[in-house]
């Protein structure tokens, strides 16, 4: 008996570790989706800033400004399709709020 409800207790304890990690795994899955759809706004916009035309035929350095952006935008977009560490994704994401900070000025903080 005592090796019966130890095989259930085993059965049980694991079929719960598989559920949860199948969540975490689900929930990773839409946060790095939101995350990309977000970053995609983002990128297109800075697309758009860079891309304005405008008298003159050179880049101004506010345009230039918003295509490093873009492209690291798209970068970013990358490595989070490919990341499965959310400490690495978050990290990539401040990183992106500090180049934003440095090229657009102080926004907020933290984000």
């Amino acid at each position: 008996m005592k090796t019966n409800s130890r095989i259930l207790l085993k059965n049980s304890f694991f079929q719960k570790i598989q559920r949860t990690t199948k969540k975490f795994n689900l929930n990773t899955q839409e946060l790095r989706a939101d995350l990309i759809l977000d970053l995609k706004v983002l990128a297109e916009m800075a697309h758009e800033q860079a891309t304005k035309t405008t008298e003159r035929r050179k880049p101004t350095k506010e345009q230039q400004k918003w295509a490093k952006l873009a492209a690291y935008i798209s970068r970013s977009i990358n490595i989070i399709a490919k990341e499965y560490d959310t400490g690495k994704i978050k990290e990539k994401l401040e990183e992106l709020r500090k180049l934003v900070n440095e090229e657009l000025g102080e926004g907020n903080k933290k984000a």
